[in-house]
């Protein structure tokens, strides 16, 4: 069983076997763009939906920097540079996504705008009042110490900066593991609702939205399912080695346990005075 957050998400080869399902290879005619990436790099519940909502929640405007907490192998930063013209700054824990992040986005041409480095959220390097806005996207379950992490985002924020904050929250029993973001009780942080916002608040933080996206998640697998869709097996193959080879009994599990009213999907806007 992984005992760390890098071994729980580290894998290798993550890029080559990107490149074999989309297809493309170095020296093709046509470059890679991103969106050739979108199927297989937004690793979150609801994965390019949720980039797209979220992403146009936070609006950031051309040239402006945005902070990535979590930032995974690059997608939701790809999607933000390529959609907005920001600059993006990715932060994560796990060596083998950053590398990843780093590769594939100058294989798209974007690594003008998006940039990646391995650290902990819980103590960034980044002077104060460096960012525009930050996001972290279903990063929260992972975190031990999630009022440190907050913390820091509203150290390096600017004053006016907004913060987008997606994570799964605990309501009602104990959802069924292996979940995408922890395999046993042991390894998952997961918080009420009261807790998180009472950290957003003790971070510095003033709340300026607050909506549950329960429902989005268990719509959408309700169509897919009314649909007969599944995932194709390129798709099923590239998750597998980026998230792991139950990915699928962990994604499965993380819809019964919204569908049984044990753990919510929950976004946040906030924004430093």
């Amino acid at each position: 069983m992984p005992d760390t957050i890098a071994e729980h998400y580290g894998s290798t080869d993550i890029v080559q076997r990107i490149l074999a399902a989309v297809p493309w290879a170095p020296g093709d005619v046509a470059p890679l763009t991103a969106q050739q990436l979108y199927p297989f790099d937004q690793l979150h519940g609801r994965e390019l939906l949720a980039t797209q909502d979220h992403a146009a929640r936070l609006a950031p405007p051309r040239g402006s920097h945005v902070l990535d907490v979590g930032s995974g192998i690059g997608g939701p930063a790809r999607y933000l540079a390529a959609t907005f013209g920001c600059r993006v700054t990715g932060i994560d824990l796990t060596p083998d996504f950053v590398a990843a992040a780093q590769e594939l986005t100058a294989l798209c041409g974007l690594d003008t705008l998006a940039d990646f480095q391995q650290g902990d959220a819980a103590a960034m390097g980044f002077a104060p009042d460096s960012f525009d806005h930050a996001c972290c996207f279903y990063v929260g379950m992972n975190l031990p110490d999630r009022l440190r992490v907050l913390a820091e985002c509203h150290r390096v924020l600017k004053p006016g900066g907004t913060l987008l904050w997606t994570e799964v929250t605990a309501r009602d029993g104990a959802p069924h593991y292996p979940l995408p973001w922890a395999r046993s009780p042991e390894a998952s942080h997961v918080a009420s609702l009261g807790a998180l916002t009472d950290q957003i608040g003790a971070a510095g933080f003033e709340t300026l939205a607050l909506e549950d996206e329960t429902s989005a998640h268990l719509e959408l697998a309700q169509r897919m399912r009314a649909a007969g869709k599944v995932p194709p097996p390129a798709h099923v193959q590239v998750n597998s080695v980026v998230l792991g080879a139950d990915f699928a009994e962990r994604r499965g599990n993380y819809i019964r346990s919204l569908a049984d009213g044990r753990i919510a999907s929950t976004l946040i806007l906030a924004r430093k005075p």
